[in-house]
C-alpha cells in the first residue's frame, strides 16, 4: 500500500535527522551551555514536526521557480473506473495493511493516554488548595518580577503529588506537595525559582509538542532519545538559571536532594501522570542532575547570550540543509532536463503500446477521483527504463501512483531517430486522469 511507503519514507527520513542532531549534540557535548543544548534539541523536535510538510513544500517552490525548457514529451491518458483492479480477499490483509492498521492503533492509544492524564490532571486540580502561606506569596511576587514573568501563576498545595510540578500556558499553576509546608525558606525559594524557569521558556508547550510528535514517529526509537535528551535538558536549563541566579552550587543541589527525600516516603498510588506537568523530581535523572549542577560554571549573561547566538546558528543552519535534503528527492529528479545537443531529429518517438492503469478497487469504492503525472526516459530500443520511473505530482497523494507506475513501466515506443542512429528519450512524461465513470450516461 502506498500510505504504508509513505509512513515508512518519512520513518526513515526522521531516523536520519534525529541522528544528524543527535551527532552534534554529541561534538558539541558540555562545551554549551544547558540552554543550548535544550534549543538544539527543541529545533530537532520542530524539524520533526515539519518533516511531513517538507516534500509538498519544497514540490510547490520548485514548481512555482521552474522555468526551464519544455518536457522531452508529455501524454495524457483517461482511466474510467470501469477498469477496476480486483483485490481479492486477502488484499485487505496484506502486510501494508496490518503496518497501518498497526501503527494508527498505537497512535491511537498513546492519544488516549494523553486524553486520560488531562482528565487526571484537572482531578487533581479541584482537589488541590490555594497556599496559604504568606512566604510564597512574597516568594512568588518578589521571583516573577526578577524574571519578568507578565503572567498569572497560581500556587496550589496537592495531597496527590510527590513532587513539585508545573503545567500551563495563559495562566500556569505551580503544584506544590503537602511536604512543602515542612520546608525551609531557601529550600522553597529554590524550588519555586526551578518551576517559575520552567514557566518562563515555555517548557511545558515545548513538552506537549515533543509527545505529539513522539506519538507520530513512535516506530523509530531516536525519536524517544529525542524526546529523553529534551527533557534531561531543560531540567539541567532551569538547575543552571537556578545556579546563575546567585544560588551556591552546593547549596542547590543539597535543595534537591532534600526535596526527593522528603517526597520519597509519601510518594501515593500512581495515579497521576507526569505526561502534562513538568516535575521537578525525577528518581532517573536526579543523581546526574546533582553532579552536573556541583560541576555547574556560573556564566555572566554576555557569555550565556553568546553561546545561545552560536547555538542558534548551529540549529538553523543544521535544520535548513536537513530538511532541504529530506524534502527536495522529488523536486531533484523534476529539475532534471535532457541534453540538448543540438542535432537534427531524423525521426521523432511514437507511442506504440500505451497500457492503460487499473483503476483501483478502493478508490472507486470511496468514489476518489485523482491524476498522477510520471516521468520517466524511453531507451533507444523503445522501451520504458524502469530505474527512471518518477512520480512528479499526485492528487491525491500515494492512492493512484501505484498502478500508474505498473502502466508506465510496460509501455513501448518507437525510439528516437537522431543522426540515423536510435537515442534515449529522457524526460518523458504522462498525465494519468483517473475518473469515475457515470452508469446513467452509459444506459
Amino acid at each position: 500500500m502506498e500510505q504504508a511507503i509513505w509512513i515508512m519514507d518519512l520513518l526513515f527520513k526522521s531516523v536520519a535527522l534525529v541522528g544528524v542532531f543527535s551527532l552534534a549534540d554529541f561534538i558539541l557535548g558540555r562545551r554549551i551551555h544547558p540552554a543550548g543544548r535544550h534549543l538544539l534539541w527543541l529545533v530537532c523536535v520542530l524539524c520533526l514536526t515539519i518533516l511531513p510538510l517538507a516534500g509538498p513544500i519544497t514540490i510547490w517552490l520548485s514548481a512555482v521557480a521552474d522555468s526551464g525548457p519544455a518536457t522531452g514529451a508529455l501524454f495524457e491518458l483517461r482511466i474510467d473506473s470501469m477498469q477496476l483492479s480486483a483485490p481479492g480477499y486477502w488484499a485487505y490483509w496484506s502486510p501494508g495493511s496490518i503496518a497501518i492498521g498497526v501503527y494508527c492503533a498505537v497512535v491511537t492509544l498513546m492519544l488516549a493516554r494523553l486524553a486520560i492524564a488531562a482528565l487526571r490532571l484537572a482531578s487533581i486540580v479541584r482537589r488541590a488548595s490555594r497556599a496559604a502561606d504568606s512566604r510564597l506569596a512574597a516568594m512568588h511576587g518578589r521571583l516573577c518580577a526578577s524574571l519578568r514573568i507578565a503572567r498569572r501563576v497560581d500556587i496550589k498545595m496537592s495531597p496527590d503529588l510527590d513532587s513539585p510540578v508545573s503545567f500551563g500556558l495563559f495562566r500556569p499553576v505551580i503544584l506544590l506537595p503537602v511536604q512543602s509546608q515542612q520546608w525551609s525558606e531557601a529550600v522553597l525559594t529554590d524550588v519555586l525559582l526551578h518551576e517559575l524557569c520552567h514557566i518562563r521558556r515555555l517548557d511545558w508547550l515545548s513538552a506537549l509538542l515533543c509527545y505529539l510528535v513522539r506519538t507520530v514517529f513512535w516506530p523509530n526509537p531516536l525519536v524517544w532519545y529525542a524526546a529523553q535528551r529534551l527533557h534531561e535538558e531543560s531540567e539541567n536549563s532551569c538547575d543552571a538559571a537556578v545556579v546563575n541566579a546567585g544560588r551556591n552550587n552546593s547549596d542547590y543541589a543539597e535543595s534537591l536532594l532534600g526535596v526527593a527525600s522528603s517526597c520519597i516516603h509519601a510518594r501515593r498510588s500512581r495515579r497521576t501522570s507526569r505526561l502534562l506537568m513538568q516535575t521537578m523530581h525525577d528518581r532517573n535523572t536526579l543523581k546526574k542532575r546533582i553532579s552536573r549542577v556541583l560541576e555547574e560554571q556560573v556564566m555572566n549573561a554576555a557569555e550565556m547570550k553568546q553561546q545561545v547566538q552560536k547555538t542558534v546558528a548551529i540549529a538553523v543552519v543544521l535544520s535548513t540543509v536537513m530538511l532541504g535534503l529530506l524534502g527536495s528527492s522529488q523536486v531533484l529528479t523534476a529539475q532534471e532536463r535532457p541534453d540538448a545537443d543540438g542535432r537534427e531529429i531524423d525521426r521523432e518517438m511514437i507511442p506504440l503500446n500505451t497500457v492503460e492503469p487499473m483503476y483501483p478497487s478502493q478508490a472507486a469504492e470511496k468514489r476518489i477521483e485523482g491524476w498522477v503525472h510520471v516521468r520517466f526516459t524511453v531507451k533507444a530500443d523503445g522501451a520504458v527504463d524502469a530505474e527512471s520511473l518518477r512520480v512528479l505530482e499526485a492528487e491525491p497523494p500515494y492512492v493512484f501512483d501505484h498502478t500508474a507506475l505498473a502502466a508506465a513501466r510496460r509501455f513501448l515506443f518507437s525510439p528516437r531517430i537522431v543522426a540515423g542512429q536510435a537515442v534515449d528519450v529522457p524526460n518523458v512524461q504522462y498525465v494519468f486522469r483517473y475518473a469515475l465513470s457515470n452508469p446513467d450516461a452509459e444506459q
